[in-house]
């Protein structure tokens, strides 16, 4: 079996380097120049982005957002620079990476700070309790009046949480039945609260 190469060339220290790459899924020299540079420098990236995130866990997760980035920029990369651009990269990702755990924290802190259990809102006045109280039998009295399969597929999606494609295999009709249904049946609700 014959192979098919094709020559590339690769940018160092401003001489050209042929590099043949085998479509034969043989590993080409730039296959094995990007393994041996991952092989290398993977301990002292590691290590690099464990001084600066304090963290195994996250260094190794920008560790692997890293490699991933010179895996798909590595036909750009010039092998004389690929150590400093893959410390430049790691350095940059880190920042990135203790950024978003700042927000991240910062968002936790405030739910904590007002959980919904401790609402400090006041309880509700009689005239905003009777105008619930309304609004509640309005829309139950809406629902009432919707025809029987309108109201059995709102009933089912609304207060028993089930999927439309659910409803109809219990119903045993079309899903686009069903949709329809539901379409129809929000339509005529809206005209009727709006009366």
């Amino acid at each position: 079996m014959t192979n098919v190469i094709e020559d590339h060339r690769l940018q160092n220290d401003g001489a050209s380097l042929n590099v043949a790459e085998s479509t034969s899924g043989q590993p080409t020299g730039g296959d094995i120049a990007l393994a041996e540079l991952l092989r290398e420098q993977r301990l002292p990236l590691n290590q690099f982005l464990l001084g600066l995130l304090r963290n195994r866990a996250d260094a190794d997760d920008v560790l692997q957002e890293v490699f991933l980035k010179l895996m798909e920029n590595w036909p750009s990369i010039r092998l004389d620079t690929a150590k400093s651009w893959l410390f430049t990269v790691a350095y940059h990702e880190a920042m990135s990476f203790r950024r978003g755990r700042i927000r991240k924290d910062a968002a936790l802190a405030e739910l904590w700070r007002s959980p919904v259990w401790q609402d400090d809102r006041s309880p509700p006045t009689a005239d905003t309790e009777a105008m619930r109280r309304e609004a509640i039998d309005a829309v139950r009295s809406s629902l009432a009046a919707l025809p029987a399969a309108q109201r059995d597929v709102i009933e089912r999606r609304v207060y028993r949480n089930q999927t439309f494609q659910t409803i109809a295999n219990e119903l045993g009709c079309p899903l686009g039945t069903v949709l329809t249904r539901m379409r129809r049946a929000l339509q005529a609700l809206a005209h009727l609260l709006e009366e």
